[in-house]
């Protein structure tokens, strides 16, 4: 399938070779520029951070070479270090970054880590070149770049922290499971922390500026890892969101998800991600259709980036879509099973079999049933816990268990945390934990986070959310080629010249050469000529304003309906053409459309921009006049095949329109679903030669569909 190009016509940046980023990223030896006396000195605090590293550590600084400095031997300059160092962190300042990178090229050091800060975030013409300049020397040398304005990273592995927060020695859990990045250093190491309650990171990056590597070639690297399962990813914005699909192929690869969370997502968010990082944040919708492409699961929240990530790296892949709740706590079975009502989510009655073992372990007080309430005097049979999970887990419906965990005992919580692990290992499906005390850290929820196989949440509705990205991830299926339309060369060959905007009828012309269904029409430009060509139509018509100049012909008084005889037409005909002039005086008008009435039927609008990160985007929603006014609408990237579009159509709000509401007959989704597709890929192909183009409204019925209107800008 084709990806969104460029003017040039060129394609995204390929992936860093991870390989080529292990001396940089899991570092053997890490040398530290500019430490200074000072224990609070983002130099000192770095080093400090080594003093669990598996390899060597230097620190740099000519005012006390020969001494050690925070425990550590220091030397008075990266040429005199005892060897070429895999990993060279830069506490400097920005002034004095240049000539250390000339240093670090010189010894053939690994990579470098920059925290300085002032660069093109600034917005400064000057600072924005100097950022370009350390970009294009690092590329030429083949010296790998993290940063600048960045916070480091962490190879929790190597224990390596190779960063200015203190306190990296307090995270002591296990390395494996996630691996974290975020373009904002503050929110990676706040995820990173999760290691101070169990929680198994393998490795953190922050890319800050992205002067050199961006979030696709860290998070590629870590997908590396032997030890990662799953990848966390803060994203603010890149200069090619093309890159997303490069690294969601290298994910696919790798057979490992990534769970991603887009900050900015509203107007000011997105002028803070700018400002904040020199990147440009596109469109939240179209962000969202980027990571679908790319097959990534996207969570809408902060809190819920860490907890998703880990249920995916310890779930793996669902035996079957039903949710199965067991708890001690009938009211904390019946919030579960609001939640997962609210998520869409099966929630099947138990077989006959689970049942059976189900009524002989649970007092006739509770719940035999789903959701199952063991109720409190289950606590007086240890065995029945585990013998009604393992019904449920042998029952073929169920792919999933949830257990509210409604309280935190330091004597039984760590226990039946341990016997929910051991319950995962033998039943072979995840047992997810929903951690309903207020103490949040309490005992259990450690034990919990430090599992391997154990997922918690700490909000049901997240918890139901994750489950549901969970299923839909696994039932995603490799996106279908897109066959070429017969008429695509000829459409594409009859586009006009830079700048210019197709009339109504040339629009609709370009479309049904790609197999869209148009109405039928006659241009006539005169009153006498309109009556003509309505007769031989035949009534009733429409006539619509013909100006290239006007694309909104509904808010000049352009549009006539219903006119069943000639004398309607003639009199429609003035109407128009002095209602035109009156509103638009400087416009050409060029006469009418005559078009038979259109049969009736359900209005979408089919539509395409050029996006600044993606290319062309193609759009589908509820039409006619109200269609931004409902805003109810579908994105994703050009071109769709006729199953996205299809599940685009499905996802509308008014989608019941189309599919028989009230008696109201079906109309013919795969007719519906085969124009969308077509015109996705004219768009497509176009590239930047249509800037926009729209169809509005797309009449729909039982019969078909019918383009009715149309626009066509093209791009410079």
């Amino acid at each position: 399938m084709q990806q969104h190009r460029r003017e040039d016509e060129s394609g995204p940046e390929p992936l860093r070779d991870p390989a080529s980023l292990r001396r940089l990223l899991s570092p053997r030896s890490v040398a530290v520029v500019g430490v200074s006396a000072d224990p609070m000195g983002f130099g000192a605090r770095s080093i400090g951070n080594l003093r669990g590293f598996a390899g060597k550590a230097w620190a740099v600084n000519p005012k006390y070479a020969g001494q050690e400095l925070h425990g550590f031997p220091c030397l008075a300059s990266i040429a005199d270090l005892p060897e070429a160092p895999d990993c060279v962190l830069l506490a400097l300042p920005r002034t004095g970054i240049m000539p250390a990178i000339e240093a670090c090229i010189a010894r053939r050091v690994g990579g470098v880590i920059v925290f300085a800060s002032g660069y093109g975030e600034t917005g400064l013409e000057e600072r924005i070149a100097e950022e370009e300049a350390l970009r294009r020397r690092c590329r030429e040398a083949g010296l790998p770049l993290v940063g600048v304005n960045c916070l480091g990273i962490v190879d929790h592995v190597l224990k390596a922290g190779v960063t200015f927060m203190p306190e990296y020695a307090r995270m002591t859990a296990p390395a494996g499971g996630v691996a974290i990045t975020s373009q904002s250093g503050a929110l990676g190491y706040a995820l990173m922390q999760a290691a101070e309650r169990g929680y198994s990171v393998c490795h953190m990056t922050t890319a800050g500026n992205a002067t050199d590597l961006d979030i696709c070639d860290l998070a590629a690297y870590q997908l590396s890892m032997p030890e990662c399962r799953a990848v966390a990813l803060a994203v603010e914005g890149l200069r090619d969101g093309r890159r997303l699909a490069l690294l969601g192929e290298a994910a696919r690869r790798a057979g490992k998800p990534i769970v991603v969370l887009k900050l900015g997502r509203g107007e000011a968010g997105a002028a803070a991600a700018v400002s904040h990082t020199g990147s440009l944040a596109g469109s939240a919708a179209a962000w969202s259709a980027a990571f679908r492409r790319a097959g990534m699961v996207e969570v809408e929240d902060f809190d819920a980036l860490l907890e998703t990530a880990a249920f995916f790296a310890k779930a793996g892949a669902p035996k079957a879509k039903g949710v199965a709740i067991v708890t001690a706590s009938g009211g904390a079975g019946i919030m579960a099973a609001d939640h997962a009502e609210a998520q869409g989510l099966a929630m099947p009655q138990p077989s006959p079999a689970a049942k059976a073992v189900l009524e002989a372990a649970i007092p006739d007080f509770g719940a035999a049933r789903n959701p199952c309430d063991l109720t409190a005097q289950a606590a007086g049979d240890p065995t029945s816990f585990g013998k009604c999970v393992l019904a449920m887990m042998e029952d073929p419906q169920y792919g999933v268990i949830v257990y509210p965990q409604v309280y935190s005992h330091h004597l039984t919580t760590p226990g039946r945390i341990q016997e929910i692990a051991t319950l995962t290992e033998r039943g072979g499906k995840p047992i997810i934990v929903a951690w309903i005390p207020e103490l949040l850290e309490g005992p259990g929820a450690v034990a919990a986070d430090a599992s391997p196989v154990v997922p918690i949440f700490r909000s049901m509705r997240r918890l139901m959310n994750a489950v549901r990205l969970w299923l839909d991830y696994h039932e995603r299926r490799a996106a279908e080629a897109v066959a070429p339309p017969a008429g695509l060369g000829a459409a594409l060959a009859a586009l006009p010249g830079s700048g210019a905007v197709l009339t109504e009828a040339e629009a609709k012309t370009l479309f049904a050469k790609v197999g869209v269904p148009v109405v039928e029409e006659r241009r006539a430009a005169t009153p006498a000529a309109a009556a003509e060509e309505a007769a031989a139509l035949g009534f009733p018509v429409v006539l619509k304003l013909d100006s290239p100049d006007i694309a909104h012909k509904t808010e000049v008084g352009g549009v006539a309906l219903n006119l069943g005889d000639a004398d309607a037409v003639r009199s429609a005909f003035a109407r128009i053409a002095a209602s035109a002039q009156a509103h638009a005086p400087q416009a050409r008008i060029d006469g009418v459309l005559v078009q038979r009435m259109s049969r009736k039927g359900v209005e979408l609008i089919l539509g395409a921009r050029r996006d600044g990160q993606f290319g062309t985007m193609v759009l589908v929603g509820t039409g006619g006049v109200q269609a931004e006014l409902w805003r109810d609408v579908a994105l994703d990237i050009a071109p769709v095949s006729p199953a996205r579009a299809e599940e685009m159509l499905r996802s509308l709000k008014g989608f019941p329109l189309l599919d028989g509401f009230r008696g109201a007959a079906r109309a013919d989704i795969a007719a519906i679903a085969a124009a969308v597709s077509a015109f996705s890929v004219l768009v497509a192909e176009a590239g930047p030669r249509i800037e926009e183009a729209e169809v509005n409204p797309l009449i729909c019925g039982d019969w078909g569909c019918l383009a009715v209107d149309g626009l066509v800008r093209c791009g410079p």
